[in-house]
């Protein structure tokens, strides 16, 4: 059988993992090929120590013939080879080494990988082409009609931080949210316990979301079925008894929840009860930046909707509103990585107890998919504790007092 190849790069070494690489290498019509399976066997003894071996530097271009889990050996080759003349060639998952795509899919399939073997350190440093074309992005509706039909939507995964004085009403949304995104998409949510008990108050207000009816309408039956649904889409994370809450210890409980019950959301609120210990080495705006990245980083890694309220600073809040402002994640206390690092934020205040609730949409990272941001008035209704969107739109910014 003859071959036809494409052209390759100069004078070109192909170092593999194994001898039956070699040989199917070589099957394929290509010549100069090494197994390398330690970075010392690249080097060789002489009178003053090591050197790299001679007849390596003779070689234009290198391919790494390496599979994904030998990562780690093919950069620690490339480095020490010279990265900017070596070539990373990428198997695909189901043909992970060059055996499998030979038997697969014949020599000259593996020719032309080793051809088009491209440039060390793609997914840092690259051109258009070498980034994959994405997946569109799947949106989601918040169960809130307003905001939903004004555009908004959600993302997974997400860090959406939610900004709010005690009292403006952010708890009694998040946990509407909750229920709504239960109901709509089947997300279970891990709640934090840390100002509220969860019996009674979260088991209440969660049973009116359920239940849809004023307390004093409800059927044994009704609470049956509610207390069902809360089995299934809650989980709660209470303060250690006699223990401190810190940061770590959050995220490792947050990852827990994730991996044994199937956490979709996580709702920390308000972030102000934790237990932060920010080492002497750290201002506190360096400690909660860290600590913003470490949720962030845990929402990528699990596709999470991570949501965490915050309470800004009292004598900033009165302050802005007294001036007719609106509150911004710019408010939120000790950092700016509030407004910085969120996906999706939120602001919420009473400027009057007997008036309704403002929530600014302030940060939505892709208006086109997202919906833009905009400000939202919210009624609530005290016997099912839940909101509605009267108006929105910047507009309603100070027509009655609202900011």
């Amino acid at each position: 059988m003859t071959l036809t190849l494409p052209t390759a790069r100069g004078l070109q070494l192909i170092l593999c993992g194994s001898d039956e690489e070699v040989k199917a290498f070589k099957a394929a019509g290509l010549k100069s090929i090494r197994v390398i399976t330690d970075p010392a066997q690249l080097y060789r003894v002489t009178e003053t120590g090591y050197e790299l071996d001679g007849p390596l530097s003779a070689f234009e271009t290198i391919v790494l013939a390496y599979p994904l889990q030998a990562a780690q050996l093919r950069n620690d080759l490339a480095m020490r080879l010279g990265d900017q003349r070596c070539r990373w060639l990428k198997y695909p998952a189901d043909h992970p080494n060059a055996v499998a795509i030979a038997a697969a899919e014949g020599p000259v399939a593996l020719a032309n990988l080793v051809v088009t073997a491209r440039p060390m350190w793609t997914d840092e440093v690259c051109v258009m082409s070498d980034v994959p074309d994405p997946t569109p992005e799947e949106t989601f509706e918040t169960g809130i009609y307003g905001l939903d039909n004004h555009g908004f939507r959600l993302v997974r995964p997400a860090f959406m931080p939610v900004i709010g004085p005690y009292g403006s009403g952010k708890s009694v949304l998040l946990r509407q949210l909750a229920v709504n995104l239960w109901r709509k998409y089947r997300w279970r949510t891990l709640l934090t316990s840390f100002e509220e008990k969860i019996k009674p108050r979260y088991q209440r207000d969660l049973r009116r979301h359920l239940i849809g009816k004023p307390i004093e309408d409800w059927t044994e039956y009704d609470v049956a079925l509610a207390d069902g649904q809360i089995n299934q889409a809650f989980r709660f994370l209470r303060r250690p008894r006699g223990d401190v809450l810190n940061q770590q210890r959050l995220l490792n409980r947050i990852e827990y929840a994730v991996k044994v019950y199937g956490v979709d959301v996580v709702i920390i609120d308000p972030v102000n009860e934790l237990d932060h210990e920010a080492p002497k080495h750290l201002s506190k705006t360096d400690y909660m930046g860290q600590f913003i990245m470490a949720l962030k980083a845990l929402a990528d890694d699990y596709n999470l909707l991570m949501i965490v309220a915050a309470h800004p600073p009292k004598d900033g809040v009165e302050k802005r509103l007294s001036r007719g402002k609106m509150l911004t994640l710019n408010d939120g206390a000790d950092t700016a990585h509030w407004g910085n690092k969120a996906d999706i934020g939120w602001a919420v205040w009473r400027p009057d107890l007997e008036g309704p609730t403002f929530l600014h949409i302030d940060k939505l990272k892709d208006h086109e998919t997202m919906g833009k941001p905009t400000l939202a008035e919210l009624t609530l209704d005290p016997t099912l504790n839940q909101f509605s969107v009267t108006r929105i739109g910047y507009e309603i910014l100070g027509s009655n007092g609202g900011s």
